[in-house]
C-alpha cells in the first residue's frame, strides 16, 4: 500500500506539473505675453521606490494578467489564466483559474529574490482542489528560491521542499528538488508575439520516504520574457508508469490598467 499511495501522490505532484517592471520627470513651460519673460517650470512626478518583489521577469502588480493554452499527452488541452490578486513591497498573490478550477498561490519577496511561499499549492492547487479533501498533502519545509532577483546566462539555483501526504487511512512524505539553470537567450514566438527570452532548463526530482528514494524526475524548458514572465514551456515526464510530454504558451497578457 505504501508504493501505491506513493505512486497516487508521485502521478499528483507530476499531472499538475504540466498544468504548470519608472516614471519619468514631466516638463511644462508657461507662456506669457510679449515683453515679458518666459518661466519654464519642472513638474517633477515622484520616482516610485524600489521594491523586494520587483523582478524583471514577473511583473507584480495588481491586475496583470496572463492566459495560456497548453495540451498534455496525458490529459489533453487545458487553458489557465494567472491575475496578479494583491500586492505589496514584500509579497503578492497570484489567482490561478486552470480549466474553471480556482486556486491561489502566494509569493514572498527577499533580497535574494521571489519564493513561492507554498510550492505544493502552486503545482497541485488544483488538483487538491477538485478531490474535496480526499488527498491530503502539507508542506514540513521550503528553503531556497524560485526566481532570482538578478539572472544571467549560466547561473543555477535550487528550490527543496519537503512534504507528506496521507490518503484512505495511510501517509508517506517526501521530497521535491527544483535543480534552475539559466541557459542562455532565444527569440521565440508564440500566439501572443515574438520575443527576445530567457531559456530556462529545470529538473524536478521527485523523492520519497525519509531514505530520500530517487521515484523519478520532471524535465522542463521555459521561456521568460522581460516584463512578460514565462511565454512557453515544454516538459518530458521521466517517472515510472507517468510518462507523458506537455507544452505550454502565452495567448495574452495585460498589463493593468
Amino acid at each position: 500500500m505504501f508504493k501505491k499511495f506513493s505512486f497516487i501522490v508521485t502521478a499528483f505532484v507530476i499531472s499538475t506539473l504540466i498544468l504548470s517592471a519608472c516614471n519619468l520627470p514631466s516638463q511644462g513651460t508657461i507662456d506669457t505675453q510679449a515683453g515679458v519673460s518666459q518661466i519654464d517650470i519642472s513638474i517633477s512626478t515622484p520616482t516610485p521606490l524600489p521594491s523586494l518583489c520587483d523582478n524583471l521577469y514577473y511583473p507584480s502588480t495588481v491586475g496583470d494578467t496572463w492566459e495560456y493554452a497548453g495540451n498534455t499527452s496525458a490529459t489533453g488541452t487545458f487553458t489557465r489564466t494567472d491575475t496578479i490578486a494583491n500586492s505589496s513591497d514584500k509579497a503578492f498573490s497570484v489567482q490561478s483559474n486552470l480549466s474553471d478550477i480556482l486556486y491561489m498561490v502566494d509569493y514572498s519577496c527577499t533580497e535574494s529574490g521571489l519564493v513561492v511561499v507554498n510550492p505544493i499549492q502552486q503545482y497541485l492547487g488544483a488538483i487538491l482542489n477538485s478531490l474535496n479533501g480526499q488527498v491530503s498533502l502539507n508542506l514540513v519545509s521550503n528553503s531556497g528560491i524560485s526566481l532570482p532577483k538578478e539572472i544571467n546566462p549560466g547561473d543555477t539555483w535550487q528550490q527543496v521542499v519537503e512534504w507528506e501526504g496521507s490518503a484512505q487511512g495511510f501517509s508517506t512524505n517526501g521530497r521535491l528538488v527544483f535543480d534552475y539553470t539559466a541557459a542562455g537567450y532565444e527569440t521565440v514566438t508564440v500566439s501572443s508575439g515574438t520575443y527576445d527570452a530567457l531559456r530556462v532548463n529545470t529538473t524536478i526530482q521527485i523523492e520519497v520516504s525519509d531514505f530520500r528514494i530517487l521515484y523519478g524526475k520532471y524535465n522542463i524548458t521555459s521561456w521568460m520574457a522581460p516584463n512578460v514572465g514565462i511565454i512557453k514551456s515544454e516538459g518530458i515526464s521521466n517517472v515510472p508508469n507517468v510518462d507523458f510530454s506537455d507544452s505550454l504558451e502565452l495567448i495574452r497578457f495585460a498589463v493593468s490598467p
